[in-house]
């Protein structure tokens, strides 16, 4: 098969698929290899510690005053509700209906996070209203971005995704709203917390139970609802696109999947509740996920703490049989009390108006404003050693951590350069194929003058649009490479043009789940990537680090004239690689991201989810490589979260820094005067 039968759109999943897998079969490995009680608690301080890792430091705060208030009161025959507003991070307010048993007195309190839907719909009245009138205080509110009261800038799969570059990821604000229920719950005086407090959800609700059981103590009892898969069937073989809160970064790389999720909170009391006609969650993989969690509660010497119940006419929901049984759990566990819970049916449970339940949280404070605040405060507070040596260090060690790109990695594993490729006029087009790791491939063309082995500079480039749109039609590498120009110009360089993973013939090609609006390969690919510590923007940098070893090994290449080129989300690339491949002298950046910070500046973004570098904004940004590097940086026409130009004294502002190693800033010009300003930085003459 020829480079161009190949077909390579699927490469990339396939890739971060194969990654996943390997982390995942060793985690397993380890979990199912805890023969006794202090193995698994070597292990579960492992995966908790990196649990913990992916989320802000201060969201496990409990100083943090609430501002709690009460919007309403409503009566019913046998229970009552109080809706309250009280904030979970700083100007954030949480819209908690609390469900309260119908006579005054002091009760126990159960957490009901919601899923991805609204607390009015009936699957969160159902539970709610069955634990007041089985004597709990039930406080049910809306997640972020969903369909109940907080949706202003609160999508999960877009403001949640750009939280990853700050650690303020999605799961962020599912989990701290819940912790801060049990905050609240705290301040009540009709509420005994002195044993703690039961957390149970349904489906997403279900997997922000999971996670206060593992992140707080508090958390005595644990019902998680119709939620639980693994990462093989959902996400690695069907590459259906869950939500990111599932996608901690680093998780899958420390081989953490779901029956981890469940043992590392262990001995909690858990009872695992699922649906036997569930359309989303197969009951029988809950089967399996609960025996492995069992087996952890038996080495801690507490096996009967993890129960099992499957109702057998429900599917995806919280019915009436469910909420009793986790009555029943919550009576054994949390009040140590062997009685069963009323026998209620659907018919007993009250359709409450959606308006009778609303609590008209602010919407000036969500996932955008405090990602943006949390981005701000970080720039402030980065700091970069001075001297430049140490500067370049850090951020090299920095960059290849948060990409997972191995410094001492091989420089690329094979190329195959066409044989007699076509001469058109005086230069010669060659498909070049550069496997850099065994079995992966990075299409390339190759422009070069004919029958010339004159060494001369060379120009590695890569177009988020693919290798053909820097060539095509009188293109920028094209021009830079002087074709057409039967008199050499002056530093000609000798160019290659490469599709990095995502772009071009490395598109990722979509799967049968994309019908789905919400769907996307990309966004699920850019989700795996993250939680394996291997992101998409780390694949295609080890991509063009391969190009340009290739390139410094030819013969009829100046070794000591090495640049890098690329356009969109191609130039952030080419920024990495030059921070990584030192020998790298010039490094031309177009239509590129200004800085990562402006993602969290401006909503909508315009730009590909794989963008994304977990965790970035803690370390640096783009203007700081830039600015570090000794190369010649030339940076024209940055733009922001919407691709729109930045303003000339932004652009300036952001990049000035490179006029030291000889660079130039060129912000807010045409495409014509842009093409212009790179071939001009590229031909230019060498010291």
């Amino acid at each position: 098969m020829t480079m161009t039968e190949r077909n390579l759109g699927k490469q990339v999943q396939e890739e971060i698929i194969a990654i996943c897998r390997r982390a995942l079969a060793e985690g397993a490995a380890r979990r199912e290899g805890a023969a006794d009680s202090a193995q698994w608690l070597a292990l579960r301080e492992r995966m908790l510690a990196v649990v913990k890792e992916a989320f802000p430091a201060d969201l496990f705060r409990r100083d943090r005053p609430l501002h709690a208030r009460v919007v309403s009161r409503h009566e019913f025959e046998h229970f009552r509700v109080e809706n309250v507003l009280f904030e979970s991070l700083p100007g954030w307010e949480v819209n908690a209906s609390v469900y309260l048993p119908k006579e005054p007195g002091h009760y126990p309190g159960v957490v009901c996070p919601t899923g991805h839907s609204a607390k009015t719909r009936p699957s969160y009245q159902t539970a709610a209203q069955t634990f007041a009138r089985n004597g709990y205080a039930a406080v049910s509110f809306d997640p972020p971005g969903c369909t109940g009261e907080i949706q202003t800038c609160n999508d999960h799969f877009t403001n949640g995704l750009i939280g990853y570059l700050t650690g303020y990821w999605s799961q962020t604000h599912f989990v701290v709203d819940a912790l801060r229920c049990m905050d609240y719950l705290e301040t009540r005086d009709d509420i005994d917390s002195s044993a703690g407090f039961a957390m149970t959800g349904v489906s997403g609700g279900g997997l922000t139970t999971i996670f206060a059981a593992m992140l707080d103590e508090r958390v005595k009892v644990s019902a998680p609802v119709c939620c639980l898969s693994e990462h093989e069937g959902i996400h690695l073989t069907d590459l259906y696109t869950s939500c990111p809160e599932q996608f901690g970064y680093g998780y899958i790389r420390e081989g953490i999947d779901y029956a981890d999720y469940l043992a590392i909170a262990a001995p909690t009391p858990t009872l695992v509740v699922a649906g036997k006609h569930d359309e989303v969650f197969d009951y029988r993989l809950v089967e399996r996920l609960y025996a492995q969690t069992k087996r952890i509660f038996g080495l801690l010497g507490d096996e009967e703490r993890c129960g099992l119940f499957i109702d057998e006419q429900s599917g995806h929901e919280y019915s009436v049989a469910m909420a009793g049984r986790v009555v029943e759990w919550m009576n054994r566990y949390l009040l140590g009390e062997s009685r069963e819970a009323l026998p209620l049916t659907a018919a007993d449970i009250v359709a409450i108006p959606e308006e009778q339940l609303h609590c008209h949280p602010s919407q000036e404070t969500n996932m955008f404003t405090i990602n943006r605040d949390a981005a701000r405060q970080l720039e402030a507070e980065r700091e970069l050693p001075q001297a430049a040596d140490e500067r370049l260090a850090r951020l090299r060690q920095a960059a290849a951590s948060l990409l997972g790109v191995a410094p001492d990695a091989p420089a690329f594993y094979r190329a195959t350069e066409q044989e007699a490729p076509p001469v058109r006029w005086v230069h010669e087009l060659a498909e070049v194929d550069i496997e850099p790791e065994a079995g992966l491939h990075v299409p390339g063309l190759l422009l070069r003058r004919a029958a010339s082995d004159k060494r001369r500079p060379a120009l590695l480039f890569i177009d988020e649009a693919g290798k053909w749109n820097s060539l095509r039609r009188g293109g920028l590498v094209t021009r830079a490479g002087g074709f057409l120009q039967r008199e050499e110009p002056a530093n000609e360089p000798l160019a290659l043009a490469i599709d990095a993973s995502g772009f071009g013939r490395l598109e990722m090609e979509p799967t049968s789940y994309d019908l789905a609006w919400w769907n996307d390969i990309e966004r699920i690919v850019t989700y795996l990537g993250i939680a394996a510590a291997r992101p998409v923007m780390g694949l295609r940098v080890r991509d063009a680090i391969a190009g340009l070893r290739w390139l410094q090994q030819r013969d009829d290449v100046d070794p000591e004239r090495l640049m890098v080129g690329g356009a969109g989300i191609g130039a952030i690339v080419a920024l990495h690689a030059a921070l990584l491949v030192p020998e790298v002298r010039r490094v031309v950046a177009v239509d590129g991201l200004s800085h990562y910070g402006a993602m969290t500046e401006r909503f909508p973004f315009s730009w590909r989810q794989s963008v994304t570098i977990p965790h970035v904004l803690k370390h640096y940004d783009l203007p700081d490589i830039a600015g570090a590097l000794s190369a010649r940086v030339t940076v024209i026409n940055p733009r922001d979260a919407a691709k729109e130009l930045v303003p000339a004294e932004t652009a300036e502002r952001l990049y000035g820094g490179v006029a030291a190693s000889g660079g130039r800033v060129c912000a807010g010009v045409s495409a014509e005067e842009a093409a212009l300003a790179a071939v001009a930085a590229i031909r230019a003459d060498w010291d």
